[in-house]
């Protein structure tokens, strides 16, 4: 199940393995709690993830609906996570992943995200 190499090596801080899972033609759409929407390329994308574990005390996944489709892997998801800074915020996100069969593996190849909520803890 690809979803779960995504998260783990989100949860590991393992950039290296985001990377190559990421498609090199990767699409995401992240609404954020503003509305403000993004549509970012593959180095946007990364970089924005590797912001987001940085800045992150703790993550949890909730694993809301799978599906296994043709050559694609679906997963929905609500993300929560903890930040370090002091004021201890807690943000909530829905993900949509999909995984495209590629070779012998997995890829990334459509993220979209929408910001629900930043509140404290």
């Amino acid at each position: 199940m690809p979803y779960f190499e995504f998260l783990i090596a989100v949860k590991k801080k393992d950039m290296k393995a985001v990377d190559n899972i990421v498609a090199d033609e990767v699409f995401t759409s992240i609404v954020e709690v503003d509305g403000t929407r993004l549509n970012l390329e593959r180095a946007a994308f990364l970089a924005r993830i590797e912001s987001k574990i940085a800045e992150t005390e703790h993550w949890d996944f909730d694993i809301i609906y799978k599906a296994n489709i043709q050559e694609r892997v679906i997963a929905f998801m609500e993300v929560s996570r903890e930040l370090k800074d002091l004021e201890r915020k807690r943000e909530k996100v829905a993900w949509l992943l999909t995984f495209q069969k590629v070779d012998d593996g997995f890829k990334l190849v459509r993220l979209y995200a929408e910001e629900l909520e930043l509140t404290r803890v």
